[in-house]
């Protein structure tokens, strides 16, 4: 229950009304009639006066709290010159067990958003931290330990629930210079609801669309939401393909899905076909932004060309006279990008065993070499190296069994690695 602030400034001036009194009686004795008007009429004007004075003070100070909380000059979100520290991030979240990293990334978060976030500037600071370790969070959904995964996703929600308390709790003092907050507090909601629906069913909720994007500030900022946005096009092209083309529960990048919509691709109607291009172009053109805003962060081109080829792949399926970058190009420099990243994450945390995030980005290297390889084998081509150099010919592709991406185990509790290791396996040896 609320309680009510004890009202001190009417007791203060019920005082200095009975001292009033005191004072001027003592200096100034009523004789007559006249005396007793002058003498009321003189210690009501300083009542008065004083009482005013009070009010005004209060005002005035209120007025100066409100702005002190709402006021935003020079808040991290508008700094477009903001960039993040990735290496010191995965520093700080160096923990080699998945439950120890969720555990101290939801507790910074939980400590910010509920011990330094009171005022506009403070709110914005915690927010722009978790977008910059919005990255870190599929880590936390996409195992293979259920519960775990069940774990986390509800601890998000409470989470999420105390941010849009935060907002709500600003706005209400201040709408007008907090529109740039709530934009973020929509993005933020929608990438985590992405991320969880993501391994939860297949459903594609449009709340990216509902984000103002053009009103995001610094390059951070603009890169997660157009690579997310991209993504959620990207999605929207797959539930058609999907509709179309009866996968079942194949992964569309796995080589009996790939060879099945090669086999059915014919069956789109030419309003399916224009949708699924329609969708296919926009993400592309997200993904095209989110390069241009990050400046070729090493971390996230790593991730955008990934998402960019994958696109691509299906755009040259479906397109006839396709004359943009190919697929396999862009899915070289995306290999190339997360590549490079494994490497300097070696070079920096210099430990034995590697941290949980760490692994977290060689599946990504990994799962984007086997993703590769599945394409190739789906369409009986040779497979190739980074520089697009014959590697293993089809189709026997002998030496492939023994190739790093299949010998290598899957690196931690992560989804796909095993799946389509097996299945590579088992398309070759029948050879």
């Amino acid at each position: 229950m609320k309680t009510s602030r004890f009202p001190y400034h009417y007791i203060l001036i019920a005082i200095v009304a009975v001292i009033s009194v005191y004072a001027c009686l003592k200096v100034y004795p009523i004789k007559n009639t006249a005396d007793l008007v002058l003498f009321v009429t003189t210690v009501g004007s300083l009542v008065v006066s004083f009482s005013a004075f009070i009010f005004a003070m209060k005002t005035y100070l209120s007025i100066d709290s409100v702005n002190v909380i709402t006021q935003m000059e020079g808040n991290v979100l508008e700094n477009e010159n903001y960039v993040t520290s990735f290496t010191s991030l995965l520093k700080q979240y160096d923990m080699e067990d998945p439950d120890e990293v969720g555990e101290e990334i939801f507790k910074n978060l939980e400590r910010k958003f509920t011990k330094h976030s009171k005022t506009a500037i403070e709110l914005a600071s915690s927010l722009q931290y978790f977008i910059d370790i919005i990255v870190f969070f599929p880590y936390l959904f996409n195992s293979k330990d259920e519960a775990y995964r069940s774990r986390n996703i509800n601890r998000m929600s409470k989470l999420l629930r105390l941010i849009e308390k935060r907002k709500n709790t600003l706005i209400s003092i201040s709408t007008g210079n907090l529109i740039l907050i709530e934009e973020t507090v929509k993005l933020i909601h929608a990438i985590i609801n992405y991320q969880k629906l993501l391994y939860e069913r297949d459903i594609v909720e449009s709340t990216l669309l509902e984000v103002k994007g053009t009103m995001l500030k610094n390059s951070v900022t603009q890169t997660v939401y157009y690579n997310y946005l991209g993504l959620y096009y990207y999605r929207k092209a797959n539930h058609v393909l999907r509709r179309t083309i009866h996968l079942d529960n194949l992964d569309v990048f796995s080589i009996e899905g790939l060879k099945r919509i090669h086999r059915d691709i014919s069956l789109f109607s030419d309003d399916d076909r224009e949708l699924f291009q329609i969708y296919l172009q926009e993400a592309k053109t997200c993904f095209h932004k989110a390069m241009d805003v990050s400046e070729k962060d090493i971390m996230w081109e790593g991730f955008i060309l990934y998402n960019e080829a994958r696109t691509t792949y299906l755009l040259q399926l479906i397109q006839e006279g396709y004359e943009g970058e190919s697929w396999e190009l862009l899915m070289n420099q995306a290999l190339t990008a997360r590549k490079r990243i494994t490497i300097f994450l070696h070079d920096i945390l210099e430990k034995d065993t590697p941290s949980h995030l760490q692994m977290a980005f060689e599946f990504e290297n990994q799962l984007g070499g086997l993703v590769k390889v599945n394409i190739l084998i789906a369409e009986n081509k040779s497979v190739t190296d980074l520089y697009n150099k014959e590697k293993y010919s089809s189709p026997l592709y002998e030496g492939l069994l023994q190739d790093t991406l299949l010998q290598k185990p899957n690196p931690g509790r992560f989804n796909k690695i095993d799946k389509f290791q097996e299945d590579i396996v088992n398309s070759i040896r029948p050879l």
